[in-house]
């Protein structure tokens, strides 16, 4: 019987791979109605700079930038048998290996929104002065500290936030600040305070316990295009155009 070198499985067969094209078309076409409502309606961007951001920010989703390494510890159970009145029981004892965690942050799920806030920041500064700052700056602590009271860390996972959470929390504070005049810039503000609050409340505030996850590599923004700093400010400027 002749053996094959080489066997090639295809992922789906089928209807299956039918239902992934499916999947991938509707799922782009919703980052692209994404993209173009938000960046292009809602904060006034260009076509060339919003198809730059959409670009980066998938290829970007998998590249994680080294930053700096934490001790942290990862636990072993062990089953430890102890013999009493002839009866041996099995008794559970932790051991703790002290490890080093990778700090990263993730390209398309951290950097880039951020680099794309303080594009906005500095736009609105030029166009409405440097005043803007003070109640920018309110905003976002105050944005951080009630995202960071709803923040969780979760072993395998990271640290987790109410999906709708954070947005809704950006809007109150965004509807707050209009009586400060920021005109059209105000869903602008609603990208850079949802932004840096995520930033801020669900992962610079929970870094001490980074440790606690037992992870090799901990990534700020890791789930890139899904993660909450990305889906907060886009989330947040949606919201802020229905209600606002």
């Amino acid at each position: 019987m002749k053996r094959k070198s080489h066997i090639f499985y295809p992922p789906f067969k089928g209807i299956y791979f039918l239902m992934y094209a499916l999947l991938t078309f509707l799922t782009m076409s919703w980052l692209i109605l994404v993209y173009g409502l938000v960046f292009g309606v809602g904060l006034g961007l260009s076509y060339h700079i919003i198809f730059i951001v959409f670009l980066l920010s998938l290829i970007g989703s998998n590249i994680n930038i080294p930053l700096f390494y934490v001790k942290s510890y990862k636990p072993i159970i062990r089953a430890q048998v102890i013999r009493a009145f002839l009866i041996d029981f099995i008794v559970p004892t932790v051991d703790w290996i002290e490890q080093k965690t990778l700090i990263a942050a993730n390209l398309g799920g951290c950097v880039l929104p951020i680099i794309l806030s303080s594009y906005l920041v500095i736009r609105m500064i030029d166009s409405l002065g440097i005043g803007v700052l003070l109640p920018l700056f309110v905003g976002i602590i105050v944005n951080s500290f009630l995202i960071h009271a709803v923040s969780r860390p979760i072993e395998g996972l990271g640290i987790v936030t109410p999906a709708l959470l954070p947005p809704i929390f950006t809007v109150i504070i965004t509807s707050f600040l209009l009586p400060f005049g920021f005109g059209r810039n105000i869903f602008a503000v609603a990208y850079v305070i949802g932004t840096f609050g995520s930033l801020i409340g669900a992962d610079l505030m929970n870094l001490n316990k980074i440790p606690e996850l037992g992870a090799p590599v901990a990534s700020i923004g890791g789930a890139g295009i899904f993660d909450g700093i990305f889906l907060n400010g886009i989330f947040a400027v949606i919201l802020a155009m229905i209600y606002l």
